[in-house]
């Protein structure tokens, strides 16, 4: 791996708390998460990615299959989807990755670890989605319906959410309550759903990007949903797409998305979302600790990272 020592300015013209730490060269990153600032995994390209807090190094060279998205729980619980025409889910117990569960879907295409002992994955196959969930002895099926899903999260037992498409290209946020799961909000038309994130049950963002037909892809604007606790709404729109969001409070949330030579990431302080930090390359997730440490990475393999530690 090629360590990258520059730091980047800011879109603004100015300098920012982002900057990147490493170029791992010839892979595009899917896939990062953070279980505090000295453990956070990113994949994609087929190799499991670490930091440890210093540096990043290749955990896992290659496990059976390539790894799409990852989750931690914590430092010895962490889940990694993926597959090539038999989708898997990989856990890593704090030393060693191995293969947990198998599903019939091609791929799995999403994890969410709630905490160590809940975790959830989507089978993703061209006719529909399977959600699958662990409750610390096994996997089995939870959910199944002919629609895409696009990302889960999930904050424990009774709390977790999706957002996917179905096939007349709507999309919308469902909500799993500790029993069901349950179609909990649509979005507007043409607005697709791309990513979610909680940071409590009061406190969650969707983000996406408004597709209306005809747009040229370098010019589709970016949406964000919130959800306060009793109702979703549309919170404010973004000249660029987002892909992810990454959310650690009520008064701090990131997202992060673009296309081509693009990469913005959008901060929430609470109040609005301002552009905080421009990539030059695609970013495809974002994931936060705290309020002062954050990673993205992206489709030229980039790593970002936010440090903002107050003296």
């Amino acid at each position: 791996m090629t360590c990258a020592l520059a730091f980047v300015a800011s879109s603004c013209g100015h300098s920012s708390p982002w900057s990147i730490q490493t170029q791992e060269g010839d892979v595009s990153l899917l896939s990062v998460s953070a279980a505090d600032a000295r453990h956070v995994w990113a994949v994609g390209g087929g190799p499991v990615y670490f930091f440890n807090g210093v540096s990043w190094t290749t955990q896992a060279q290659k496990l059976e299959a390539e790894p799409m998205d990852v989750s931690a729980a914590d430092a010895k619980h962490v889940w990694a989807g993926g597959g090539d025409g038999g989708g898997m889910v990989w856990f890593f117990d704090g030393s060693t990755w191995s293969r947990q569960f198998t599903v019939p879907e091609p791929t799995v295409s999403s994890v969410a670890a709630g905490d160590p002992t809940h975790a959830w994955a989507v089978g993703t196959s061209d006719t529909g989605s399977t959600i699958y969930a662990f409750n610390g002895t096994g996997w089995s099926a939870q959910y199944a319906a002919a629609i895409h899903v696009q990302d889960v999260c999930a904050l424990d037992a009774s709390h977790a959410w999706a957002v996917a498409e179905d096939k007349a290209g709507l999309s919308s946020v469902y909500f799993f309550d500790g029993s069901s799961w349950m179609k909990q909000y649509d979005a507007q038309k043409h607005h697709v759903l791309l990513g979610i994130s909680a940071a409590d049950a009061s406190h969650i963002w969707a983000v996406g990007s408004d597709e209306k037909p005809g747009a040229v892809p370098e010019a589709v604007p970016g949406v964000v949903y919130s959800f306060n606790g009793g109702r979703w709404r549309l919170q404010q729109e973004v000249p660029e797409q987002l892909h992810k969001v990454a959310a650690t409070g009520g008064g701090n949330a990131w997202a992060a998305g673009g296309i081509g030579n693009s990469g913005p990431v959008y901060h929430f302080d609470g109040h609005t979302w301002v552009k905080q930090f421009n990539a030059l390359e695609s970013l495809f997730d974002i994931t936060a600790t705290d309020a002062h440490h954050a990673w993205a990475v992206g489709g030229l393999g980039g790593m970002f990272v936010f440090e903002d530690n107050p003296l």
